[in-house]
């Protein structure tokens, strides 16, 4: 008899909450499981998407346009005396520029990921895909405006506009744009639009020594010089092999948990369409790819500083940081825009 009545109980508080939710508008809970749907025009554009009107986008993004001439300008006003940098001003002020976002990102990043203890919180499946991080939309932000400059920019210097280097730019716009637009794998996100973005801080200093021998490498080599790149080759190893291993598991085991319609809420209904889910996938599994690529250029590298040996020519220290999620400093190519001129002639 008592179980009956608690039975009763139960089922007349059920109707009550089910009328409750329908009165809000909030989904039933016993409806059958909506999943994500293909068809969603633009791999997930929407017309009332942040970008069209959001102004940290616009003011990255305009500020960045308009400082490149400007810099260029100054550079070749200001430093005539320095052939080495006038002849290549173009590349000195994209180096310059594009340090301004990445350091932002960097601290914002860091400040979420470790100092606000999201590195160490205790979450679960659902959560790390689909619940929103304080302060995530403006790296997203940041990232989606410089990558849309950087790919431009890069497409007018000829030690820039690596086919793969400007593949992984137009990959990472995609992702930020989703994450921005979307509360979709924003925990994930912190790490791979931020915390990895740590590598390029050190990279920036090899790259300038490299790039400008006489002018910034003179005061770089030996202690110095060593001294950043195991700094470099140490944090690609830690975030962008063991750390990107570790966390693109979860990333995917994370992913079959919440297409599997007995691990969520009946009535649940997706925030993205089936092209994000499955398209996050599939780019963070060719960023992985890169990242071993140049694992092994950075093994290369070592190897011949440690052990000596012939370098071929236009190699240097940081062929293989194309980074992350493909958006570190540029590589040297075989040659310079001047020289493949040159060849033409």
């Amino acid at each position: 008899e008592n179980h009956a009545r608690v039975n009763m109980e139960n089922a007349r508080e059920e109707a009550g909450l089910n009328a409750n939710e329908g009165a809000k508008g909030i989904p039933d809970r016993h409806r059958p499981l909506n999943l994500p749907q293909w068809g969603v025009p633009g791999l997930g554009l929407r017309q009332s998407s942040p970008v069209w009107s959001d102004l940290l986008v616009l003011k990255w993004l305009l500020g960045l346009c308009v400082g490149f001439p400007i810099v260029c300008f100054w550079i070749k006003s200001n430093l005539k005396k320095n052939k080495e940098i006038q002849k290549n001003a173009y590349l000195a002020a994209f180096q310059l520029l594009y340090l301004m976002p990445t350091f932002h990102i960097v601290v914002k990043a860091t400040q979420i990921w470790y100092f606000n203890g999201l590195a160490h919180k205790e979450t679960t499946a659902f959560e790390r895909v689909f619940d929103k991080v304080d302060g995530l939309p403006g790296i997203a932000k940041i990232a989606f405006a410089s990558q849309i400059w950087k790919f431009f920019i890069s497409m007018g210097e000829f030690d820039l506009a690596w086919p793969e280097f400007l593949g992984s730019q137009l990959l990472s716009t995609v992702l930020s744009y989703w994450t921005m637009s979307v509360p979709y794998m924003q925990y994930y996100a912190v790490y791979y639009f931020g915390a990895c973005e740590l590598t390029n801080l050190p990279l920036a200093a090899i790259d300038l020594g490299r790039y400008y021998p006489s002018t910034i490498g003179s005061g770089m080599k030996g202690v110095v010089d060593i001294g950043l790149k195991v700094l470099f080759a140490s944090l690609f190893v830690y975030f962008r092999v063991y750390g990107w291993f570790f966390m693109s598991k979860q990333v995917y085991e994370d992913t079959m948990f919440i297409l599997d319609a007995k691990n969520l809420p009946a009535g649940f209904e997706y925030p993205c369409p089936r092209e994000v889910v499955y398209g996050v996938v599939v780019m963070l599994g060719m960023f992985s790819l890169l990242n071993v690529a140049w694992l092994w250029q950075i093994a290369k590298e070592a190897k011949t500083t440690l052990f000596g040996g012939k370098k071929k020519k236009g190699k240097s220290s940081s062929s293989n940081s194309k980074s992350s999620a493909g958006r570190g400093q540029p590589p040297a190519r075989k040659g310079t825009r001047s020289s493949a001129r040159k060849k033409t002639n």
